[in-house]
């Protein structure tokens, strides 16, 4: 029986989230064209300049409000939970904890 595939490892965060602010982010906000957090599930819009702006990569959704949906929910639709994860060590910003 043949091995299966490995799971691509998810490449290191340096760059923070717009939306829930951890260092998920492999290049500049202005780099990750349609990147989507694994902590949060905001998909990034490389297009969106303002936090009110309703970003196409998110149905409609403005920054604002995924963030509000993450403090609330933990991801940035109730739906998404399943698809995230809780941060790691080394995604938390400095002086956080």
């Amino acid at each position: 029986m043949p091995e299966p595939e490995p799971v691509p490892a998810e490449p290191p965060g340096e760059y923070p989230c717009p939306c829930c602010g951890y260092r998920t982010f492999p290049v500049p906000k202005e780099e990750a064209m349609a990147f989507i957090c694994p902590v949060c599930f905001w998909e990034n819009d490389i297009f969106d300049s303002e936090e009110d702006d309703p970003s196409d990569e998110n149905h409609g959704m403005t920054l604002r409000q995924g963030r509000e949906n993450y403090r609330k929910w933990g991801a940035v639709r109730p739906d998404f939970l399943r698809y995230v994860r809780p941060p790691r060590p080394e995604e938390i910003p400095r002086g956080q904890t």
